[in-house]
């Protein structure tokens, strides 16, 4: 009868996280030979491609933006391609998956519930680093087998569904200063680093020979981070079109965003508004609706201060990598851009 069966209570994270550490890990870890992890401190010193890997076709990649799992949405491609597809997650850079022990629901910590993640962050690979932590500032980690056991939703899945793929792990700049309007750095500095993390992310997969990558759209986003979401996809789309190391390696990108709704650019609108209140009382009653909690306290904040109709980071990465603008962009010459980048290396 409709109303009469019970359905199972919702499983804490930290429950999952147990169970995980007890069951999953000790089998995967006596089934699996590619357990281990590889630190790249600085990848464009260690990812140097010799001229016998001269890519033949320089055609700008393909871009697609979805909504879903980023690695659901891997591992589907994989089966499609029949190649390995890595995904590119935030990574926290003092350990291996952050708090994905206790309730924290950033991406990189639910995907160590459900996956062999945290474990492989945590093993350095034979002859390779002492240790993988804390993560430089413009380094990352390359998990080659990450082997995935539960559902997003943390629901089991059988072994003959369980999958593996590569995760290239990179943490993003957190709370950079940005310029008065919230739209872009304030410094070139910081901006610059965050081109290099990207850079060094995608050197790390083309160094393994994908050409084709999933990028986890939280990547940078969200209130733990807080970059400008506009200039943070034009930063992509720069490292993509134009790094002459990396034209012609990487054919596909895709951009997953797990919450098609969220919208970074209202966060920062939010969190502004909260600092101009404190200083002249202007927006004093926005700043008290944004102490709510997490994306709710900001919407609050963001309605009273005009933040309502920001384009969500989805938006903004879908007009940034459209077709047309692509080839705007492309056709169009741009000073930033010298002769080196008509060369290969």
């Amino acid at each position: 009868m409709p109303g009469s069966s019970k359905q199972s209570p919702k499983r804490k994270p930290s429950e999952v996280a147990a169970e995980t550490k007890r069951t999953y890990l000790p089998h995967i870890k006596k089934q699996y030979a590619q357990t281990h992890s590889y630190l790249f401190d600085h990848p464009p010193t260690q990812c140097v491609f010799g001229p016998e890997n001269r890519p033949t076709n320089f055609t700008h990649p393909e871009f697609y933006l979805k909504s879903g799992d980023p690695v659901d949405i891997a591992l589907g491609w994989q089966q499609e391609t029949n190649a390995y597809v890595p995904v590119i997650c935030a990574a926290n850079d003092k350990r291996p998956g952050g708090d994905w022990e206790t309730g924290v629901q950033g991406y990189e910590e639910r995907l160590c519930r459900r996956s062999s993640l945290a474990a492989t962050l945590a093993t350095p690979a034979p002859d390779w680093a002492s240790c993988n932590f804390p993560i430089p500032s413009t380094g990352g980690i390359y998990s080659p087998c990450v082997v995935v056991f539960l559902k997003a939703n943390y629901d089991k899945l059988s072994p003959e569904e369980w999958g593996s793929l590569p995760i290239v792990s990179v943490p993003p700049t957190r709370w950079p200063k940005l310029v008065p309007e919230g739209n872009k750095y304030s410094f070139s500095d910081e901006r610059a680093m965050v081109k290099d993390k990207i850079r060094g992310a995608l050197l790390i997969c083309a160094w393994y020979g994908h050409e084709r990558v999933v990028v986890s759209g939280d990547w940078g986003l969200g209130n733990g981070h807080r970059n400008p979401p506009r200039e943070l996809a034009e930063v992509w789309r720069e490292v993509l079109l134009y790094d002459p190391v990396l034209r012609g390696r990487i054919r596909q990108v895709a951009f997953v965003f797990e919450d098609a709704g969220q919208s970074t650019a209202q966060m920062i609108a939010a969190e502004m508004s909260k600092k101009d209140g404190k200083k002249g009382g202007g927006a004093a009653k926005a700043g008290k609706e944004g102490k709510g909690k997490g994306a709710a306290g900001a919407a609050a904040a963001a309605t009273s201060c005009g933040g309502v109709g920001m384009p969500t980071d989805a938006s903004i990465f879908l007009a940034v990598f459209d077709e047309e603008e692509i080839r705007r962009v492309v056709e169009q010459p741009d000073a930033r851009y010298g002769l080196d980048n008509l060369l290969t290396k």
